[in-house]
């Protein structure tokens, strides 16, 4: 076998341990969720400054975690952890 072969073969095998590993967390929500064997956690800092804390069993889908950011926390795929931050700011003085 020559070095192109070997190299061939080895992109090869990462192509496909790739395509295995399963979808990339692509939804916004994982900016506010960490997922720990299929139990979400809410990591929004709430205005006393704890974390909301709340844990769903989300699967693979995401649409729980979406109503709980909009209804609970009132946050969209266009808020930024910026712009809440600030705004919970304001909301404490």
């Amino acid at each position: 076998m020559n070095s192109s072969s070997v190299e061939n073969d080895q992109n090869n095998q990462n192509r496909i341990q790739k395509k295995r590993g399963g979808s990339q967390k692509r939804s916004y929500v994982w900016d506010w969720f960490v997922s720990n064997a299929g139990i979400a956690t809410c990591q929004v800092e709430v205005i006393t400054g704890e974390i909301c804390d709340k844990k769903y069993q989300h699967g693979n889908s995401t649409g729980i975690l979406i109503d709980h950011l909009s209804n609970k926390h009132h946050i969209t795929k266009e808020t930024t952890k910026q712009n809440y931050v600030v705004r919970n700011k304001i909301n404490k003085l």
